[in-house]
C-alpha cells in the first residue's frame, strides 16, 4: 500500500493539551486553537473550535470567533462571516471577537464594519488604537466613549488634527449646559498619527445624560451623544427580611416604561388599561420618547385618567425610568411590565394569588413565547408572539389546568414581573449599574433571593412578549457589556441557571398545556423508536422539502409505554408533549388529522400499534438495515399488510428487500447531488459518522485507533458526532470527536475538515444518513452493505460486520491508505 507524506505536524490530542475529561476542557481547545492559527495551521485550529462551538449551547462567542478565523484562513469566507456574525451579537467586547472581527474586516469581509461596535465595548488598547484610526480615516472627526458613575466622568475622547484642546459640553435633564475645555494630552495611546486625545475623569455636580464635543471658536459640533448615569445607590444593603406570615395584600401598580414602537405600545396600554380597577392603576413612564405619534397617545390617555403619566426630559434608560416609577409609589405591589408586553384579561388577579400563596415568595414571572428561563412553547426563548387570539387561548387554558401552580426558579423575567411590595421594600430600587438596560431584572430578582425571598414561575398565565425590539442599534454592545457585570456580581447564576434548564421542572406543565391545545392538522406523523437515526434523517430530508411533520416518539420504560410529540418548527406546538398513561396520549392521537403517518423501523409495541393502523390515513413502512426484512416477515405469514407502501432512504436496504420479499419496496424520491468540493488534502483524515451513542461504536474507534497508529501514523480518526467515552477516545492521541452535530452541518463539515474519505461503523444505522453524506460529499466510503454485498463498486469499500473488530480495522486502514493521494515528487 502507499502512504502520503506527512504535510502537517502532528497534533497532539491527548493529556495537558487538550486537559480531555476536565473542567477546563472547553477553555482548552481555545487556548490550542489561538496557538495553532498563530503556528499558521488553520485546518487543526478549526478542528478544535468547531468542537468547542459544540460542547455548549449557544456556542462561546470566543469559539466562534477562532472558528471565523480558521474557515477565513482556509477560505471558506461565507461561513466564517456567519460565525463571525454570531459572536459579534454574543460577545463584542470580548478580546478573542474583537481581533477576529478587526482582520475579517480589514481582509475585505462582506460585514458591517465593526469598528464603531468595538469602540464602545473593547478595554484592551491595542484593538482600541486600530480601531479608532479606521473610523478616524473613513472621515470621522472625533470619538468618544464615556461613562458616568456615581456623578463622576470618565471616559476618553480622540479628535482628528492637531488642535491642542476641545470643548466639552455637558448638558442635565432639565437641559442646562456646563462647559469644559480638555487639554489634548501628550503621546495619548489611543491617537493614531495626525489625531489627538485625552482621557476623562471629572467630578459633576449632577447626573448629565448627553454630551457635545468640539473645537474652540467652531459652532459646528465634532460628535455629540448620550448618557446614562449609573449609580452604586441603588445596590446598598437595605432593611427587609422575609415575613412569618403571608402579608396582606396592597393595591397594585402596572408600572410601563415606553420609549419607541408606538403599535406595539399601543397594544401594551390597551390591554393594561382594561386591568384598571379600583385597586389597580396604570403608571407609564415616558422615557423621552422621540416618538410624536406616541407621545400623543399618552397625552391623550393621562387627560381620560386612563393612565398616570411621569415624563422623562432625558433619556434614563430602562433602569433610571422604572427607578422614577417606583420612588412615586407608597407600598404598593408592582408588575413591570415591558411596553412590548400583552397583558391577558384576569391575569392581575393570578398573579397577586400565586404572589401571596405563601409567604416566601417576592416574584411571579409569567410563561410567555419569549420568557427566557420559562419561556413556551421552546425553551430555546425564540419563538414569535403568537396572534392575538391564540395567545388569549393559550392563557385560558393555562388558567383552567395550572391556577395557583408555582415553580421556584432562579430568577424572573423583567418584561412582565410582579414584585410584592415587601420584597420589593427589602431590595430597594433597580440597579442603575447596568446602564442603558439589559440584566438589572436579572440582579434585581437575585437581590431579592438574597433577602430570602423566592423568585417563581406561574405556569398558569401565558402573556406574549415582542422581544427586544428597544435598543436595536447598540443591543450586542450592551448586552456584551451587562451580562459580563452581572457574571461578576453573581457569579454562580450560570451554573444555577444551566442546571435549572436541564432539570426543567416546567416540562410537565408546557406538556399538559401542549395536550390541551388543538394538534396540527394536516402534514405527516412520523412514527419511530428512540434515537432512531434513520427517523432523523428522514425528518431532516422531509424539512429540507419543506414537507410538514410532527414526530411521535416512543420509547418502552419500566414495563409502560412513553410517547413524546414534537412539531417540525420549534417555535410551534408541541415542544415538550410527554405521555405515559394510556388514556391520555389515545385522547391527543385520536384528535390527529395527519394527512399521512410514516412508521420508520421496529413498528411499536401495542396499543400505540394498534391504534396507528386502525385510523384512517394511510401508512408508509420505511425501512433501513440489514434487519429489515425480519421485521417484514411476520406479517408477510399473517398475510396482513398495513403499510400503502414499503419504503427505503438507502441503495442497500432497497436491494436487500427487493432480493427478499414478494412486496417491492419504493426508494424515497429525491436527487442527493454533490453539494461542494471538498477541500485539498493537509492530513490523511477518515470521517467516521457516529449515528448512535453505544458501547460498539466506542470499542471500534478504539480498533482504527490501533491500525492507524501502526499503519499510518500520521492520519487521524475523526468521529462525526458523539462517542459515549469521549475523554478516553482522546486520550489515544490519533481519534478527535466533533460533538453533537446536526444532520443538516455534516456535509459542510465534511468538506472544512478535509476528510479523505467516510466510514460508517459495522454496527451502526444511519444508512440513508451515510448514504446521502457520501453521495453529497463525494467522498470515498466504506460500510456494511446491508444486503451483504461484499464486493464494493469503486472506490468504496464494503466492510465484513461478522468479523472482529481489529480485522475490519485493519482491512479499513488498508483500503484508505490506497484512497489517499501519492505523496508529492
Amino acid at each position: 500500500m502507499s502512504q502520503p507524506a506527512s504535510i502537517m505536524a502532528p497534533l497532539d490530542l491527548s493529556g495537558p493539551a487538550l486537559l480531555a475529561g476536565t473542567p477546563g476542557h472547553e477553555d482548552a481547545l481555545v487556548l490550542g486553537a489561538t496557538r495553532l492559527l498563530s503556528a499558521g495551521r488553520p485546518e487543526d485550529a478549526f478542528l478544535l473550535a468547531d468542537r468547542a462551538c459544540r460542547l455548549s449551547s449557544p456556542p462561546p462567542a470566543p469559539s466562534l470567533a477562532l472558528r471565523a478565523l480558521s474557515l477565513w484562513r482556509m477560505g471558506e469566507k461565507t461561513e466564517a462571516v456567519a460565525d463571525l456574525s454570531r459572536a459579534l451579537a454574543g460577545d463584542p467586547g470580548d478580546p478573542v471577537v474583537a481581533r477576529a472581527a478587526l482582520q475579517l474586516s480589514a481582509g475585505g469581509a462582506e460585514m458591517p464594519d465593526p469598528c464603531d461596535l468595538l469602540v464602545q465595548t473593547v478595554q484592551a488598547h491595542d484593538l482600541l488604537r486600530l480601531s479608532v484610526a479606521r473610523l478616524l480615516a473613513s472621515g470621522r472627526p472625533a470619538l468618544a466613549r464615556f461613562d458616568v458613575m456615581d456623578r463622576r466622568l470618565t471616559g476618553w475622547l480622540v479628535w482628528a488634527g492637531n488642535a491642542a484642546s476641545v470643548e466639552l459640553s455637558l448638558e442635565n435633564a432639565e437641559g442646562e449646559r456646563a462647559h469644559r475645555t480638555l487639554a489634548a494630552q501628550p503621546d495619548f495611546p489611543l491617537a493614531p498619527p495626525g489625531a489627538r486625545g485625552a482621557f476623562i475623569d471629572l467630578a459633576l455636580a449632577c447626573d448629565v445624560h448627553r454630551w457635545t464635543l468640539g473645537l474652540p471658536g467652531e459652532t459646528e459640533p465634532l460628535a455629540s451623544g448620550s448618557l446614562w448615569p449609573r449609580s452604586s445607590a441603588a445596590i446598598s444593603p437595605l432593611e427587609g427580611r422575609v415575613p412569618d406570615l403571608v402579608p396582606a395584600r396592597r393595591p397594585i401598580t402596572i408600572l410601563v416604561p415606553v420609549f419607541e414602537d408606538f403599535e406595539a405600545t399601543q397594544d401594551c396600554l390597551r390591554a393594561a388599561v382594561a386591568a384598571k380597577s379600583e385597586s389597580v392603576r396604570v403608571l407609564v413612564v415616558d422615557d423621552a420618547s422621540p416618538n410624536r405619534r406616541l407621545k400623543l397617545l399618552l397625552d391623550a390617555l393621562a387627560a381620560r385618567g386612563l393612565i398616570d403619566l411621569l415624563r422623562n426630559e432625558a433619556n434614563l434608560g430602562f433602569a433610571g425610568a422604572v427607578n422614577r416609577g417606583l420612588a412615586s409609589l407608597s407600598g404598593e405591589d408592582v408588575l413591570l411590565l415591558n411596553s412590548d408586553a400583552v397583558l391577558p384579561t384576569g391575569a392581575l388577579p393570578r398573579f397577586a394569588d400565586i404572589a401571596y400563596g405563601e409567604a416566601d415568595i417576592g416574584t411571579v414571572s409569567p410563561l410567555s413565547n419569549r420568557g427566557e428561563l420559562a419561556s413556551f412553547p421552546s425553551r430555546a426563548d425564540k419563538a414569535p408572539p403568537p396572534m392575538p387570539d391564540e395567545a388569549r387561548r393559550i392563557d385560558a387554558l393555562a388558567a383552567t389546568l395550572q391556577t395557583g401552580a408555582a415553580v421556584d426558579m432562579p430568577a424572573g423575567s423583567g418584561f412582565c414581573l410582579f414584585l410584592r411590595h415587601d420584597a420589593l421594600a427589602a431590595v430597594g430600587l433597580l440597579s442603575t449599574l447596568y446602564g442603558r438596560g439589559y440584566f438589572e431584572d436579572l440582579d434585581l430578582c437575585l437581590r431579592v433571593r438574597a433577602k430570602g425571598f423566592r423568585n417563581v414561575a406561574a405556569p398558569g398565565l401565558f402573556v406574549p412578549h415582542g422581544g427586544s425590539r428597544s435598543f436595536s442599534d447598540g443591543r450586542a454592545a450592551l448586552v456584551a457589556g451587562n451580562r459580563r457585570l452581572a457574571a461578576k456580581r453573581h457569579p454562580h447564576h450560570r451554573d444555577e441557571a444551566e442546571g435549572f434548564a436541564a432539570a426543567d421542572p416546567l416540562r410537565p406543565f408546557r406538556s399538559r398545556l401542549e395536550a390541551a391545545l388543538a394538534p396540527p392538522a394536516g402534514g405527516r406523523l412520523v412514527v419511530f423508536g428512540r434515537g432512531d437515526p434513520a427517523a432523523k434523517e428522514h425528518l431532516f430530508r422531509l424539512s429540507r422539502r419543506s414537507t410538514r411533520w410532527l414526530a411521535l416518539e416512543w420509547r418502552q420504560s419500566g414495563g409502560g409505554l412513553h410517547l413524546a410529540f414534537r412539531a417540525d418548527d420549534p417555535a410551534a406546538i408541541p415542544q415538550s408533549l410527554d405521555f405515559a398513561e394510556d388514556g391520555e396520549w389515545r385522547a391527543y392521537l385520536g384528535a390527529l388529522r395527519p394527512a399521512s403517518i410514516d412508521l420508520v423501523g421496529p413498528p411499536p409495541p401495542e396499543p400505540l400499534f394498534g391504534a396507528l393502523t386502525v385510523r384512517r390515513a394511510p401508512i408508509d413502512w420505511l425501512l433501513e438495515g440489514p434487519g429489515a426484512p425480519a421485521l417484514v416477515a411476520p406479517f408477510q405469514a399473517a398475510k396482513r399488510t398495513f403499510w400503502r407502501r414499503l419504503q427505503t432512504a438507502d441503495e442497500g436496504t432497497h436491494r436487500l428487500l427487493s432480493e427478499t420479499v414478494r412486496i417491492a419496496p419504493q426508494k424515497l424520491a429525491g436527487k442527493i447531488e454533490r453539494d461542494r468540493q471538498p477541500r485539498p488534502v493537509t492530513r490523511p483524515t477518515l470521517g467516521v459518522l457516529l449515528p448512535t451513542l453505544g458501547p460498539r461504536e466506542q470499542t471500534f474507534l478504539r480498533a482504527l485507533s490501533v491500525a492507524f497508529r501502526s499503519e499510518l501514523p500520521e492520519g487521524l480518526v475523526l468521529g462525526l458526532g458523539r462517542a459515549l467515552d469521549e475523554d478516553a477516545l482522546f486520550g489515544l492521541g490519533n481519534v478527535f470527536v466533533t460533538g453533537p452535530v446536526r444532520a443538516a452541518d455534516l456535509t459542510l463539515l465534511a468538506a472544512q475538515f478535509g476528510l479523505s474519505a467516510l466510514a460508517l461503523p459495522p454496527m451502526a444505522g444511519g444508512h440513508a444518513l451515510f448514504e446521502r453524506l457520501r453521495a453529497e460529499t463525494g467522498l470515498p466510503a466504506a460500510f456494511a452493505d446491508p444486503a451483504a454485498r461484499r464486493l464494493a463498486p469503486a472506490p468504496h469499500h464494503f466492510m465484513d460486520p461478522t468479523a472482529r473488530d481489529r480485522d475490519i480495522a485493519n482491512a479499513l486502514v488498508d483500503w484508505f491508505a490506497d484512497c489517499l493521494p501519492p505523496p508529492p515528487a
